[in-house]
């Protein structure tokens, strides 16, 4: 086992990590992520007090308090890969000792919030709905760079479901059929459940679908580029499995299930739909569904704290 950070190679820059820009005391252990910065700000007009402001390249983050909880938001960009960065550097910032450069010995587990906004897959969701994910429908290739066991048995039929739908869905002719492979992480139950109860209504629990892009990756069509899957999101949104659904798109959350898993921490996400794919409708005036969806995190978060205070 990986004991030191000079053995883990875990970037340094005298006594903060690299990307975040972070000291350990300025991370605090109950932490937001979301993929726009400029909202790590909007996040942090709820705090009681703001105790640091740290930006480095497009990671923000803002540590306080709320009602008394320590809290912080990091916004990390857009995709798994930069919340890699930043999951795998607050890992770093909680686990190890930057004087001593050594593993800590009693460490005390972080729990992440994504609040971010999402794009819908069935058409009977309307735009304005919160969505909580139950478990991340991973079609990004960063998390099969961390190797771990299913969560469930769920899990690892809802990966041969959407496997096998991917690939009938590619024309034949493609280069690619059949090597695109889904991998499925799961949200902390705990935090599913506190989502769902300070969100009250207008909400759905389902599968989190999370492209690594924005256009082919979501089943996007442009004039001009020939894409692997055409109307992918048709084909996901008759994915069903023990109930479970393909609720929405976007392009964080499997990671974030995925390596919290591995971390021993508690991980869940949120998002407002902001378009019906089926329907072509878009919510033009997002910003009060938005505020809500902060509002509810901050409410679970500060649930889950008290429980375990």
């Amino acid at each position: 086992m990986v004991k030191s950070i000079k053995d883990s190679e875990l970037p340094i820059l005298k006594d903060k990590i690299y990307h975040l820009r972070l000291k350990p005391e300025q991370l605090a252990r109950n932490i937001f992520v979301v993929g726009d910065p400029a909202r790590a700000d909007k996040v942090a007009t709820y705090f009681d007090n703001i105790e640091y402001k740290i930006k480095n390249r497009e990671f923000t983050t803002r540590t306080g308090k709320y009602r008394g909880m320590p809290v912080s938001v990091i916004g990390t960009g857009i995709g798994t890969d930069n919340n890699e960065i930043a999951l795998v550097e607050a890992f770093g910032l909680n686990e190890f000792d930057l004087e001593s450069r050594v593993r800590k010995e009693k460490i005390q587990p972080l729990t992440i919030i994504r609040l971010g906004t999402s794009g819908g897959l069935q058409k009977d969701i309307e735009v304005g709905t919160l969505a909580i994910s139950s478990y991340g429908l991973g079609l990004d290739n960063t998390g099969l760079f961390y190797d771990q066991e299913a969560p469930d048995e769920i899990s690892l039929r809802i990966e041969k479901e959407a496997y096998k739908i991917i690939t009938n869905a590619a024309p034949k002719e493609s280069r690619f059929k059949g090597k695109i492979y889904p991998y499925v992480s799961k949200a902390s139950p705990e935090i599913v459940k506190s989502l769902a109860k300070n969100a009250k209504e207008n909400y759905v629990i389902g599968i989190t679908a999370s492209a690594s892009g924005f256009f082919a990756p979501q089943g996007r069509e442009i004039d001009g580029l020939k894409i692997t899957i055409p109307r992918l999101q048709e084909h996901l949104a008759d994915l069903e499995v023990d109930g479970q659904k393909v609720v929405n798109f976007e392009m964080e959350s499997s990671l974030l299930f995925h390596l919290a898993r591995q971390m021993n921490y508690k991980a869940g996400t949120i998002c407002p739909i902001l378009a019906n794919r089926p329907k072509g409708t878009f919510l033009k005036d997002y910003e009060a569904v938005v505020e809500k969806c902060i509002k509810v995190g901050l409410k679970a978060m500060l649930e889950l704290y008290k429980k375990i205070k």
